[in-house]
């Protein structure tokens, strides 16, 4: 769960479906292409949220790919965009 930060209408939050990223998916990064490809869907930037519960995140591997490890209440809130 994640909790939306000021930065969206609570209208448009009801009206479509949201999803949270972080890692290579967020703007700036080499997977953000990926939401901007008009054939996935509309991907228009909202606004920042964060985690409700804390999670470790991991960056490892050959290309320093980051992922969340599901162990609730240990590391930190992530806090990225939503789309």
């Amino acid at each position: 769960m994640c909790i939306v930060q000021n930065t969206i209408r609570k209208s448009a939050c009801s009206q479509m479906a949201h999803i949270f990223v972080y890692g290579t998916l967020k703007r700036g990064q080499p997977n953000h292409k990926v939401m901007l490809d008009q054939s996935h869907g509309l991907a228009t930037f909202r606004g920042r949220g964060c985690t409700v519960e804390s999670f470790p995140l991991v960056i490892a591997g050959e290309h320093n790919i980051p992922w969340l490890l599901h162990l609730p209440g240990k590391g930190h809130c992530v806090a990225d965009g939503i789309f």
